[in-house]
């Protein structure tokens, strides 16, 4: 009897170490966000374009909401929800074209992820719309979750029609 025990416990100490990684992978957590220009958007605008990216990390009720928000309201002078925002801003000109990274190491992640319960960024780049058929590609929402990325590092290329993630995301089970 004594050895069955043993067993047993030995089983659910396997088991156990198995499934609670698989577990606490699903969780929010930061990565290094790498924003920059497409080469195809330099060759068509042959220069690179003057670009702000609002990076906006949300947790369920605030994705509803941004999702539903169209880019030129979102960006319009007026729009007090994004002067409200605990967001990143990074800018893209002429003079400043180099790749932008938000690090997973910046203290932003804390309050995102920890106080605010953050489980999606928004990205949101501020270009005119190419053309009004199609989904718009000037916001891309991405997830937080832990088991939804290879590694660490998230690239988005800014792109004439907005943004485009060039890292696979893996897709949800």
């Amino acid at each position: 009897m004594r050895t069955m025990k043993k067993l047993v416990l030995l089983l659910l100490l396997a088991l156990s170490s198995v499934l609670l990684p698989a577990c606490q992978s699903a969780a929010p957590r930061p990565y290094d966000v790498s924003l920059g220009y497409d080469p195809v958007t330099i060759e068509r605008f042959r220069v690179f374009p003057s670009v702000e990216v609002d990076v906006v990390a949300a947790n369920e009720t605030i994705l509803r909401q941004l999702e539903q928000t169209e880019i030129d309201d979102y960006f319009s002078p007026s729009n007090l929800m994004r002067d409200s925002l605990r967001k990143k801003t990074y800018y893209f000109s002429e003079e400043d074209h180099a790749d932008k990274v938000l690090e997973q190491n910046d203290s932003v992640w804390d309050n995102w992820i920890d106080k605010r319960g953050s489980s999606h960024l928004i990205l949101f780049v501020n270009l005119p719309r190419d053309g009004a058929k199609g989904p718009d590609m000037r916001k891309l929402v991405l997830p937080l979750a832990g088991d939804r990325w290879r590694d660490d590092r998230i690239e988005v290329s800014i792109i004439p029609a907005g943004l485009m993630l060039q890292t696979p995301i893996i897709s949800a089970e």
